[in-house]
């Protein structure tokens, strides 16, 4: 059974993403989709954190949502940052009177050249715009107002909280936590409540790091946590060595030392980091079979050093899969082979290269994987492939992409496409007279995101025999077939029924007479005949049957059969006589996909105007991704190239088909 289960709920106490070193709090999305297996019907989730890593807050949010039952998310004392978008994922949110609520948006740290906090920026972007379409959706409010309360770093109690949306009841009995998640130093959340504050400076007053976490309402291992006897000289002295101290206890938590341990490496080093960190590094090598010692170190260079050379080789590698030239600094690597790269991330990493056996060296590199490094050359080679896969993947999208709304999925449900009526004609209003209300029809169609995944490696063979070619070879394969997929899906939805499309609410295939979005009579296609679809389109009317669209067609969308005759349709010519002008020449744009029939032709109106296709890709990533692991099933590095993508009809107002002859 997992941790996180107590009596028959799910507790979430503790860190987003990571497990407390100091009393084992914490949780990691790994665990809770462990739990959540173990679970199924109706869910109580309790939720006491101070926040955490942005992304795997999101991957909870998601897991959540996934569950077969309603889920009932309960505050016990605080929910912020990571932890108020887990949150989010509850049917019901309640918050007892004395909890808190808060949303931000997401923070990082890069270490490297400035392209590199130009690409961290560029990631925060995009989290605070997924993370605000889903703090937009559960209120009801726009992502305009959620990110200005983003921005603002927004702290909101019980009662704040529903008025707002992000909770749905208020309880008047006391917090189940007797205090918030401690692990966090609230001084750094800018908006923090006083009470908060105060318990990073009670603990800071201790000379231990921000670790304690409130204890859940059940039963867990108490820790006590002694303070190294050091003596003060002045007040000023004190504080200085409380810092010290404090930073010395984080390096022996991110080291994984035990507590005695760690007050040890704090006697001893009197109050000099430069001398506590020589010996953690010191026990560190006392853990390694091989027994390296050093007498000084500075981690920080040597991270930073890493950092770059990783992104130089990552640049050199992605050239090298494309055929192209590598630039800059990354030319420095042109000609080397993949072992020389692999050997060079370690030593940059401060690793030791075990041996010069080929064999070994190549083992050795590919198992760097298990520390999870972004200097890890696995983790490097998966960045550079991806870059490759994304190439091939733009290179082969459909066109019919262009036809389509895109829309953001939170999960896998179903998503349901609502279509409102135009608004009712303002009406003249007498003298005295009442405004009367109006009215507006509704109409629906559902479909849902799935996930589309192929796996492959490369092999510790090809590591060795310094071998790229069938690897870029299949990461182009992976990122056309992303491509395809996608294709094929909108195609098979214009395709159905014999080329009149899916059923929709109303029983009736998308292009129907009745609709009188499809040619009565089918012909080939003429300026006469095109000119017949533009007039359908213009006179279409809206959901309440009266109200005139004025649609104009800006697709012209063909099968590979008429892309000549389309061509000439929208060709400019310089005419001799006014019977000659060609009315569609700038007007529309050709599209052509081989997958269509080879007479029929369709036209379309502008998505923004009036959208029939809609696409969606889950959390707004809108390409295939790609993920590595140290390999299982073979000797090396496996990949797996994962595209999540939906697609449906949102309505036949703006189509035209003729089925050609």
């Amino acid at each position: 059974m997992s941790k996180l289960i107590v009596d028959g709920e799910l507790m979430l106490y503790g860190p987003v993403g990571f497990t407390d070193f100091w009393d084992e709090s914490g949780f990691t999305s790994s665990q809770v989709i462990e739990a959540l297996a173990q679970l199924s019907g109706d869910l109580v989730v309790r939720l006491n954190s101070g926040g955490g890593i942005a992304m795997e807050g999101s991957a909870i949010h998601n897991a959540l949502k996934r569950h077969d039952g309603r889920v009932i998310v309960k505050i016990d004392a605080i929910a912020a940052s990571a932890a108020s978008l887990i949150a989010m994922a509850g049917d019901e949110i309640e918050m007892p009177l004395g909890t808190l609520l808060m949303i931000h948006e997401p923070s990082g740290m890069t270490l490297g050249p400035a392209d590199d906090h130009r690409r961290t920026a560029g990631v925060l972007d995009t989290m605070t715009g997924v993370f605000a379409q889903v703090y937009a959706e559960r209120t009801g409010h726009s992502e305009k107002e959620i990110r200005r309360m983003m921005k603002d770093e927004t702290w909101m109690a019980p009662q704040e909280a529903l008025a707002n949306g992000f909770a749905t009841s208020v309880s008047e009995h006391a917090p189940t936590a007797s205090a918030a998640d401690a692990a966090f130093d609230y001084r750094t959340y800018a908006n923090a409540p006083d009470r908060l504050k105060r318990l990073a400076t009670e603990r800071k007053a201790k000379g231990l790091p921000m670790v304690a976490v409130a204890s859940a309402p059940h039963k867990r291992k108490e820790l006590t946590m002694t303070e190294p006897n050091v003596a003060p000289v002045d007040d000023q002295a004190t504080t200085n060595l409380q810092d010290v101290n404090s930073r010395i206890y984080q390096l022996c938590t991110t080291a994984k030392m035990t507590l005695a341990e760690a007050n040890k490496i704090v006697l001893n080093a009197k109050g000099e980091l430069a001398k506590a960190q020589t010996m953690i590094i010191n026990h560190l090598a006392d853990q390694d079979p091989m027994g390296g010692r050093v007498t000084s170190h500075n981690p920080m260079a040597d991270s930073n050093c890493s950092v770059m050379v990783a992104r130089d080789i990552e640049d050199a590698l992605y050239a090298r899969i494309a055929g192209k030239p590598a630039q800059g600094r990354a030319s420095e690597w042109q000609g080397r082979s993949l072992l020389d790269m692999g050997a060079a991330l370690l030593e940059a990493r401060g690793e030791r290269v075990i041996s010069r056996n080929r064999n070994r060296l190549a083992t050795q590199i590919m198992s760097s994987g298990a520390t999870h490094s972004t200097s890890d050359f696995p983790f490097v080679t998966g960045n550079a492939a991806n870059r490759f896969l994304l190439d091939a993947y733009r290179a082969a999208e459909t066109p019919l992409k262009q036809l389509a709304r895109i829309r953001n999925a939170a999960n896998f449900k179903a998503m349901t496409i609502g279509r409102m009526s135009e608004m009712p004609k303002l009406e003249e209003v007498l003298e005295g007279a009442e405004i009367t209300y109006g009215t507006r029809s509704e109409a629906k169609e559902t479909y849902r995101v799935k996930t589309y995944a192929k796996m492959f490696g490369i092999s510790r063979e090809a590591l060795i025999n310094d071998d790229l070619d069938a690897f870029s070879d299949t990461l182009r394969a992976f990122g056309q077939a992303a491509a395809q997929t996608e294709a094929d899906l909108i195609a098979d939805l214009l395709l159905d029924n014999g080329g009149l499309g899916p059923l929709l609410d109303d029983d009736v295939t998308l292009f129907a007479n009745a609709r009188g979005n499809k040619a009565v009579t089918a012909s080939a296609m003429t300026i006469s005949s095109v000119s017949d679809g533009r007039k359908s389109l213009r006179d279409q009317k809206g959901l309440d049957n009266e109200t005139p669209l004025s649609l104009r067609p800006q697709f012209l969308l063909v099968g590979s059969g008429n892309e000549t005759t389309g061509e000439q349709i929208i060709a400019a010519i310089t005419p001799s006589a006014t019977d000659d002008v060609n009315p569609f020449s700038g007007k529309l744009s050709l599209l052509v996909d081989p997958r269509l029939e080879e007479d029929a032709w369709r036209l379309f109106a502008s998505p923004d105007q009036a959208p029939i296709l809609e696409i969606a890709y889950l959390n707004g990533v809108e390409q295939p991704k790609l993920e590595t692991r140290e390999g299982w099933n073979t000797l090396g590095t496996e990949f797996r190239a994962i595209l999540d993508f939906g697609c449906g009809i949102t309505g036949w107002r703006g189509a035209y088909l003729n089925e050609g002859v």
